[in-house]
């Protein structure tokens, strides 16, 4: 709900708008943003963003939203937003997490634009969060192939292979889908898996980190970050690898504190030194 301090900043900003001056309503509406998200403000903000051709930092303020889909103007700068930076592939999971077609079409940038995100994509040294937004640019026939690449590309690490796998779930894809996992390629069906975060296995591993710290809560964040790495590095095929999640927690915790991960041993021994690979 927008507080009386928001509503004047951006009738402020309406005010600025309305004579022009985009800067004057950008500040005033990035004020009110301090305070907590609200919708009207967030939606205000973006279009200005948009319309002054800041398409991106458009993007990033939707970005922090809690909710896009409840709030029908939010929901509606959020497609522009989304055909201005031309991300079809979002638009496209957009429409499969809702079941419903969008109202306003979204499309890929241009041939000759898609093949140098992707020769931009394989050059660059470090993935940046530049490089994997400019994938949602992608139409489909380009995109599939091209994750698909990458999933199977030793080079790339697990947080890549981790958001990108989530993507192809909330695209709904229906075909086979090969990743390297651990060293082994595994496949998978994007649109029977779930999310991380949604995963049982996931869950119920996660909830036993938490319990088993439940007495020393101040090192809590710091067992929960290495529970998702090690659980990431896994994803989509976690439960291929965790028999047992109460038992992963309890040698998880065990091998971080003492180098000792009981029958998961060899299992915690090839995530870290794949992920310490990775980050050299």
């Amino acid at each position: 709900m927008t507080s009386i301090s928001q509503a004047n900043l951006l009738a402020l900003a309406r005010a600025c708008e309305a004579k022009g001056d985009s800067e004057g309503a950008i500040a005033n509406l990035e004020e009110a943003l301090r305070s907590g998200f609200d919708n009207a403000v967030g939606a205000e903000l973006a279009k200005v963003y948009r319309l002054n051709g800041q398409e991106d930092q458009a993007y990033a303020v939707l970005k922090t939203a809690p909710d896009l889909f409840s709030d029908q103007a939010l929901f509606e700068e959020y497609q522009q937003t989304l055909k201005a930076n031309h991300y079809l592939i979002e638009a496209l999971q957009v429409k499969h997490l809702t079941g419903g077609q969008l109202e306003i079409p979204v499309e890929a940038a241009s041939l000759a634009q898609q093949q140098e995100i992707m020769q931009d994509f394989r050059k660059a040294a470090v993935v940046t969060n530049v490089n994997y937004q400019s994938l949602f640019k992608l139409d489909l026939p380009s995109y599939l192939p091209f994750v698909q690449s990458l999933l199977l590309d030793p080079s790339q690490g697990f947080a890549l292979r981790l958001a990108l796998c989530e993507d192809l779930v909330k695209l709904g894809i229906d075909q086979k889908i090969s990743v390297l996992t651990l060293g082994e390629i595994k496949t998978f069906v994007p649109s029977t898996a779930s999310l991380l975060r949604q995963d049982p296995v996931y869950r119920e591993a996660i909830g036993s980190v938490a319990d088993k710290l439940r007495r020393r809560p101040s090192e809590l964040p710091l067992y929960l970050n290495e529970a998702n790495l090690a659980l990431g590095s896994l994803y989509p095929f976690i439960a291929d690898y965790v028999s047992n999640p109460d038992s992963f927690a309890k040698a998880l915790l065990s091998y971080l504190q003492k180098q000792s991960g009981f029958e998961y041993q060899d299992l915690l021994d090839r995530i870290y030194q794949k992920n310490a690979a990775s980050f050299e």
